[in-house]
Formats: structure tokens, sequence, C-alpha cells
């Protein structure tokens, strides 16, 4: 049970990371096909079947989500360009394995189809940060609209849960409310909270039978849009960059960036190493 409860906690500290997939870790920590398998079946009449070991691992994410949340609020408020510089050190890190995933899928084989899906959804996050940026949520002054929005971006993060190469994190940077979430969960903004959650509850049961038969039918089409998405969240993180920094900021941010790659390298060689 500890075992499981540990390796929650280090899936839920790094879905407060944008660009680090909690899918890849559970990989790296032996548990992704068991929590794929639990989670398809809540929905059945197996489901007393997956609730010990959901129940278990979810206090473990639960933990380390909370521990995690603290320290990312804090370096986003007292250092944010090269918190913000890491993150993006992460994503570029990452492209090329994803890039090399995807060509593994389609037998280096590729089309004109799948470069648009790319295209498209790249166009997608960085319009939508364009549009977000004309129109900022007040949250003195929050509208049932604002409400399902909430909710139905934290129906869409909850498919990083099983989805590889994806973050909710990250999912809530693309769509502009990554750090109203983390305010709101440091301040108990309890509709905000369960606006969001309720999504990612629904996602949950709804999206991991989705998501397995769009990898199973459109393996290259899902990593081509993937690609799209984790590139265009590159300017979704920069767009949220101070605007005025001095020359010890820059090189800091260099060191935190080239940190973020170095990461993202390492994580991925333990990954490969654990399955070879």
């Amino acid at each position: 049970m500890l075992g499981i409860i540990l390796r929650g906690m280090a899936v839920g500290i790094t879905e407060t990371v944008p660009g680090i997939s909690g899918s890849t870790v559970a990989m790296i920590l032996g548990i992704y096909e068991r929590l794929i398998y639990s989670l398809s079946i809540l929905t059945t009449k197996h489901r007393k079947e997956a609730l010990p070991f959901l129940c278990t691992f979810g206090t473990g994410m639960v933990i380390g989500f909370a521990i995690s949340i603290f320290i990312i609020d804090y370096l986003l408020s007292n250092y944010r360009t090269p918190t913000l510089t890491f993150f993006i050190g992460i994503i570029v890190g990452f492209l090329p394995y994803l890039w090399k995933e995807t060509l593994h899928h389609s037998k280096n084989k590729l089309t004109l189809k799948h470069y648009i899906i790319m295209l498209l959804f790249l166009s997608i996050v960085v319009f939508g940060q364009f549009f977000s940026g004309m129109n900022q949520i007040d949250l003195n002054s929050l509208s049932i609209a604002d409400y399902i929005f909430f909710a139905v971006a934290g129906f869409i993060a909850s498919t990083a849960l099983v989805l590889p190469g994806l973050s909710g994190a990250l999912i809530l940077t693309i769509l502009g409310i990554y750090e109203i979430a983390t305010a709101s969960l440091m301040s108990f903004d309890l509709p905000i909270i369960l606006a969001i959650g309720l999504g990612i509850v629904l996602g949950v049961l709804l999206t991991s039978k989705l998501i397995r038969y769009l990898l199973a039918n459109y393996m290259v089409e899902t990593y081509a849009a993937m690609i799209g998405l984790v590139s265009g969240s590159i300017y979704a993180i920069q767009y949220n960059l101070d605007s005025v920094f001095g020359t010890s900021t820059i090189v800091v941010s260099l060191i935190t960036f080239f940190a973020g790659i170095a990461f993202i390298i390492t994580l991925k060689q333990t990954q490969n190493n654990k399955f070879e």
C-alpha cells in the first residue's frame, strides 16, 4: 500500500508542472497499465475491483499535488520568469522524443494530413492565447459561463492521466487558467475548485475509453495533434513571461531553461532503461 501511495505522490507532483506527463512517470514507475485498466472499468460492473487501488493511488496523488502546488506557487510568485523558462526547457527537451515516437508509429511515413493536424492544433493554442489575452477572466465577478469553462478545462486536462506525453498542468496552461487553478487551490476557492474538479472526474470516467480508442485506431493522427499542442504550449508559456526583466533574470532563466531540457532527457533515459 505504501508503495502505491508513493507512486501516486510522484505522479501528483509531476501533474503540477507543465510539460511533465504524469502518465509517463506512471510508466517509469511500472504502474501505468494498472492505472489505465482501473480507470477503464470504473463505469462497468467490475468497478469494485478498481476502487481499492484507485483510492490508495489517488490519496498519494492528492498529497503529492498539494505539496508541489505550494512550491510552484512560491516560485511563480517570486521567480516567475526563471520558473516559466524551466517549463519551456522541459517542453523543448520533450519534443524530439515525441517526434521520434510519432515517426516510429507512422513507420517514417508522415503524410500531408499529419502535418496539417500539427499545424491546426498549434494554431489553436497560439490563437487561443491571443483571444484569452483579449478577454481576461475577472475572478471577482465570475459568470455561469466561466464556471462551465472551468469544468470543460478540467475535463480536457483529465486526458493527461491516460495520454502519455501530455500533462494536466500543460493543458491548463494552454487554456490560460493554470495560474487561476493553482491560486484557487492555494486560497481554497471552493466554487472554482469544484468546477474544475467536476470536469476532471467526468473526464476520467469518460475519456479513458476515448483515448484508448483514438490510440488504437488513429495512433499517428493522435500523436500529430499532441505535437501541435505541445509545440504551441511554448508560445502559451512565453506569452505569460514578465514583460520587463534585467540581466540577472536573463542569465538565471537561461540556466533554468537548460536545466529543464536536462531534466526531461534524464527522465526519458530513466524510462528507456526501465523497459530495456
